[in-house]
């Protein structure tokens, strides 16, 4: 028997939201992935619609329509710019090219970041976040020459977001040491007056974003990274030919475009959500539960060690949420914001759970 290959081994399979799991009646509602609530918008099925003409046919391995689409948006050049089938595929790309041994990334932090490096073997360096919070100066302080350092922009699960001069530091420092960030950016649509990453032209950055999540299509895999051409060259090389197909293609080539109001679907989401996170955090905020969070979910500390109880005493009322403790949170839960009277169910249901356990408390 051939055995695998050292590296595989203590790799574990990521956990991750969205288990088709049921409660007692047979419905959930998923606060587990974080999902736009209001898609997926119309023009979404157009676009699926017209690529069922093509499925007889490959598809464009290299995306080249979209790829020029997206390097027109963002005033760059075709070259810089590798369309992926979501941004976890892109992630194993990096790895594949550039993970030569040293990972920094923060300590709580998407997951899929660690098992690309082990993948090739690489050492992690998990970088401490003192009250949950990423500090650069920390990140600054541990990179050293040949470094990749993964970044989530906002961070996932804890959805803070590094404004431009906290990034700087971080793309400043890489610059000199030679080391590369990779920017994941895969919720940077839900963030408010987030500043254009982009401009941050340097061999040393790989920006990483997502179609899936803004508009609410986890089925069709669809991610984009743009980078210097000599990064994106590096990727496409490792990366598996006519990956994302044509249905992919076809509707990110609808969502980049700006078709049939795709701008305009997303600017009202985000006036949604925001609408929704004003009352969500009032709500906690009566019963002392303290949140915050620059991007379309939260992490809600439950107790000590309590996460997995609290998502099945939720399951059983059709509620989903995320139990963090793959993320080295056990006494966290995650969930996203939804449309508002879901999420109203949500936290009438964490509202008495809180008054179970002080009941509980206080006659122990």
């Amino acid at each position: 028997m051939v055995e695998p290959r050292t590296a595989l081994q203590g790799i574990e399979i990521c956990e991750h939201g969205g288990k088709r799991e049921k409660d007692g009646a047979g419905g959930v509602i998923d606060f587990s992935t974080n999902l736009n609530p209001y898609g997926p918008p119309d023009f979404v099925f157009s676009a699926l619609k017209e690529a069922i003409f093509e499925i007889n046919t490959y598809p464009d391995t290299e995306s080249h329509e979209l790829r020029e689409q997206i390097a027109k948006k963002f005033g760059c050049e075709e070259a810089e710019v590798l369309v992926g089938a979501g941004v976890s595929e892109l992630i194993q790309l990096v790895a594949l090219a550039f993970v030569r041994d040293r990972v920094l990334m923060p300590k709580h932090t998407y997951g899929e970041y660690e098992l690309a490096a082990k993948m090739m073997g690489g050492t992690i360096n998990r970088i401490e976040m003192p009250g949950l919070h990423i500090y650069p100066e920390r990140i600054v302080e541990e990179m050293k020459p040949d470094d990749v350092v993964f970044l989530c922009n906002p961070n996932n699960p804890t959805g803070q977001y590094l404004g431009k001069e906290e990034l700087w530091q971080i793309i400043e420092e890489a610059e000199r040491v030679d080391a590369l960030v990779v920017m994941d950016e895969a919720y940077i649509d839900f963030v408010e007056n987030a500043f254009p990453s982009h401009t941050f032209s340097t061999r040393n950055l790989v920006i990483l974003r997502s179609l899936t999540k803004s508009y609410a299509i986890p089925g069709i895999r669809l991610g984009y990274a743009i980078s210097s051409a000599e990064n994106i060259m590096a990727m496409r090389k490792v990366k598996v030919p006519w990956s994302v197909t044509a249905f992919a293609q076809r509707t990110g080539s609808a969502v980049i475009s700006g078709a049939e109001g795709s701008d305009e679907f997303l600017a009202d989401t985000k006036k949604k959500i925001k609408r929704s996170k004003v009352k969500i955090e009032n709500r906690l905020r009566e019963r002392d539960m303290q949140v915050e969070s620059d991007a379309n979910f939260y992490v809600l500390q439950m107790g000590n060690g309590k996460a997995s109880e609290v998502k099945r005493e939720l399951l059983k009322q059709g509620l989903l949420v995320r139990d963090c403790t793959s993320f080295g949170l056990p006494s966290h839960i995650r969930f996203s914001v939804r449309q508002e009277e879901e999420n109203e169910r949500l936290m009438d249901a964490l509202n008495m759970l809180s008054k179970q356990w002080k009941t509980q408390n206080t006659t122990r």
